[in-house]
């Protein structure tokens, strides 16, 4: 049989397309699968696709396509309802392409996954084929005048699906198409590659578009209301949107900075989820609810919102997780205290999160959808003379077999980190040859300070799939060559140059432990720290930390009135008697300020920051001050406060420290302003790791 998918723009992102991927790349172990690409914008697809899937596009809208600007492309579309979401992406232009490539396809099954497209589907796909409407959209969220036009056109599909039972009843009672069945079919979730979460680490973690229908806002206020109770837990909000800035000065306002992390976008999100002991889900609507499923694959229970319509088929309360009232922050909050405050219980849920969400699998989904197929295949059989069924499906034995990526700059690399400091990489690529394709770091200086290529010992599995699975292992001492700095994971072969990979998988959760035990017993020797991440571009890099001395910080602390911090020292040298936290004054005008730090056991210390002195000196309406350590007050050699220790990158952006007021009718000794305004006193940590604060007159 082969299935054809229609589809809006499968080079972007959204949930759609990760959903229709995984179908399709359920159904092609048995049979041929093509995703058709209304749209192109780009090169590449922004989600990896099995190389057994045929994807083709439509219209190509990238700069130089002859299609930008084509004959027709400004008169108006004769097929999309004006009130449709994406009505001003089609044209003439573009009816014509969609047309034309339904009256010739070579389908048996042609599925549309969006009103507007299954719309043309409906009429206009060649008669040969079946032709199924695929409804991601809660039923009552699509337009009245588009509903009305669905009740005209899709009389002609042989089957419509919706991802939620509920909403297939809200299908015939509203838009009811006499003799079409409608059938609810969940969306897919993969099992995850990585292995589930044990519930232990103190992390909640939601992920999803920063969009208001989210309600993130209400899971800050309700983690909000827990912080002081559970001083040790972490809130972590993976995704971006244009939300972002609001949530960010809600965190700020709620004196949750360091506590409530916007963590921004991640692909693949499963590691993140692994990192976490409770997922939360505080949308006010849900289609479906792919963020439930993602989170219970990977062994985490789930507080939701009972929100329409997806969670309540989804979730089992008080089995894999809470179903709370929708909008409800102290619901919400509740939900979450039971599990913070129960790590049996969490394991428990967790464990039965991992079993309830095996039904998501693309295998049981994707059987359901050829169950559909065959089903509509019959009907049309007994009511239209001379139909021919499509063939079934290929033979089990040789379906199980994956297709290897056909170039190892199309492969990605997965990476795991272990407790003792070890990195685990790992690649499928295509067929070995004579490549000797071998794992080599490239230094990334930011200078002229080139470090030379690590090339790491690599081995090489030859796959059933004739495919070749390369591994290699970065062991803690392997610091001492690579030093402090970013590093280019790439592949190289005698053959052929460098490829600079793409990122996988990233599982450093162990990360986590590794800080936690540094930060409770600072080693007296030089500190190590390997963290991969993913480039915007989505290739693989590595930072390496290695610093004879090093000074984390481990909170700070904004008040109205002030700004305290504490960390860690780590290294030979202990934190003496007299030892002074020190503000310079980056730039031209060096100037320093000294304070006495509180010493915290062996190596901590804790120090308040002068921010009314600081501000008297200012010479400038945007300054920056660095943040140092001089740990001897008999030794002038200062340590740079930082905060690199994470098992994440962008420290920067999750760390979303507010401001301090200064009122601006004080004046500066050095400075006078006018008219006067107030000072604004904020610290951050900067893109490299190292902490300082900004002072800004506005």
């Amino acid at each position: 049989m082969k299935i054809s998918f229609l589809i809006n723009n499968i080079y972007g992102i959204g949930g759609t397309n990760r959903t229709v991927i995984n179908l399709a790349e359920a159904l092609a172990v048995r049979h041929d699968v093509e995703i058709v690409s209304v749209f192109r914008r780009s090169t590449t697809t922004k989600f990896e696709i099995s190389p057994r899937i045929t994807v083709r596009a439509l219209v190509d809208l990238r700069p130089g396509s002859t299609d930008r600007g084509a004959a027709g492309s400004d008169e108006p579309s004769e097929v999309v309802p004006r009130q449709e979401e994406f009505y001003a992406q089609y044209s003439r232009f573009t009816d014509g392409r969609i047309i034309r490539d339904l009256q010739k396809t070579d389908a048996d099954v042609v599925v549309g996954t969006r009103p507007s497209l299954n719309l043309f589907v409906a009429a206009h796909t060649r008669d040969g084929a079946l032709r199924v409407a695929q409804e991601h959209m809660t039923h009552l969220a699509i337009p009245p005048a588009v509903r009305a036009e669905m009740s005209r056109v899709y009389p002609r599909l042989d089957a419509v699906t919706t991802v939620t039972e509920a909403d297939a009843r809200s299908f015939l009672e509203n838009t009811p198409i006499p003799g079409i069945p409608v059938v609810g079919i969940p969306n897919s979730v993969p099992q995850p590659a990585v292995p589930p979460s044990d519930c232990a680490h103190k992390v909640v973690v939601s992920a999803g578009r920063m969009h208001h229908i989210k309600r993130y806002d209400l899971l800050i206020r309700a983690f909000g209301m827990l912080a002081e109770e559970f001083p040790d837990w972490q809130l972590r909000i993976y995704g971006d949107g244009g939300e972002a800035g609001t949530l960010r000065t809600l965190v700020r306002e709620l004196g949750l900075a360091g506590r409530a992390l916007l963590m921004g976008g991640f692909s693949p999100i499963e590691s993140e989820w692994a990192k976490g002991s409770i997922a939360a889900v505080t949308s006010s609507a849900e289609s479906f609810g792919m963020t439930l499923v993602e989170a219970m694959r990977c062994g985490l229970p789930v507080v939701s919102t009972d929100c329409p319509v997806g969670p309540r088929e989804i979730l089992r309360d008080g089995e894999d997780g809470f179903l709370v009232p929708n909008g409800d922050a102290e619901a919400i909050a509740q939900g979450l205290r039971r599990l913070m405050a129960d790590e049996t219980l969490r394991r428990d849920m967790g464990a039965a999160a991992l079993r309830n969400a095996a039904r998501y699998d693309p295998a049981a989904v994707a059987a359901r959808y050829v169950d559909l197929f065959e089903d509509a295949a019959r009907r049309r059989a007994a009511a239209v003379r001379g139909y021919r069924a499509p063939a079934g499906p290929k033979e089990a034995a040789t379906a199980q077999v994956t297709v290897p990526p056909v170039s190892l700059g199309a492969a990605t690399v997965d990476v795991t980190a272990d407790d003792a400091g070890w990195l685990r990489f790992a690649a499928d690529g295509p067929g070995e040859g004579r490549q000797r394709w071998q794992f080599v770091l490239r230094h990334k200086p930011s200078d002229d300070d080139r470090r030379p290529d690590l090339p790491l010992r690599t081995v090489r599995r030859t796959l059933d799939n004739g495919g070749t699975r390369y591994t290699a292992a970065l062991t803690p001492s392997a610091l001492d060559e690579l030093g402090d700095g970013r590093w280019q994971v790439t592949m190289r072969s005698p053959k052929s140059p460098a490829v600079h990979m793409k990122a996988g998988l990233r599982d450093t959760r162990a990360l986590i432990d590794a800080r936690a035990r540094l930060m409770a017993r600072p080693t007296i020797r030089s500190v190590g720290w390997n963290l991969p991440y993913a480039q915007p571009n989505g290739r693989l890099m590595l930072r390496t930390v290695l610093r004879q001395e090093h000074a984390e910080c481990t909170s700070v602390e904004v008040t109205d009135t002030g700004i305290s911090l504490a960390g860690v020292l780590c290294g030979e040298r202990r934190v003496e008697p007299g030892a002074l936290f020190v503000v310079s004054r980056r730039g031209r005008y060096e100037r320093n300020l000294t304070v006495p730090v509180e010493i915290l056991g062996r190596q901590g210390f804790r120090a308040e920051v002068p921010v009314r002195r600081i501000v008297d000196l200012r010479l400038a309406r945007w300054e920056d001050w660095d943040w140092w350590l001089q740990p001897n007050p008999a030794d002038r050699r200062k340590v740079r406060v930082c905060h690199l220790l994470e098992d994440f990158p962008d420290v920067k952006g999750a760390y979303a420290y507010p401001s301090v007021p200064l009122a601006g009718d004080e004046p500066s000794p050095y400075a006078v302003v006018h008219p006067a305004r107030p000072v604004w006193v904020r610290p951050y940590c900067s893109a490299s790791g190292a902490m300082a604060m900004n002072v800004v007159d506005r």
